[in-house]
């Protein structure tokens, strides 16, 4: 995203889902191009358990907030937000997942006896 002037809300979109991707994995993401970038993303959707739900939540706090703007294009210090929100409130949404994920396992663990 340019660091002045307005970016369309798919562009914000783009950028926040690959900042998104890079944040689930830690910062170890990287492509030499747009093609390659689009690739490792649809290959990590595919591989990472949980993406779905996962994106589900990202797509909520992304549509809210981009919603929220009205003007069909953001910022980048909007987007920056947006990205800070994501990094400062994903602790939540994984402590629900690491619940139900436990709460399946004790479930399993149940039957075995």
């Amino acid at each position: 995203l340019p660091l002045s002037g307005p970016s369309s809300e798919t562009k914000v979109e783009e950028a926040l889902n690959t900042y998104f991707v890079a944040y689930l994995k830690a910062g170890n993401f990287s492509a030499e191009n747009a093609d390659e970038l689009n690739q490792k993303k649809q290959l990590f959707s595919k591989r990472y358990a949980g993406y779905e739900e996962a994106k589900e939540w990202f797509d909520g706090i992304v549509g809210k907030s981009i919603s929220a703007s009205r003007s069909g294009s953001l910022d980048f210090a909007a987007a920056s937000n947006i990205a800070s929100q994501i990094g400062e409130t994903f602790y939540a949404f994984n402590d629900l997942e690491c619940k139900s994920l436990k709460t399946t396992l004790q479930g399993l663990e149940g039957k075995k006896a």
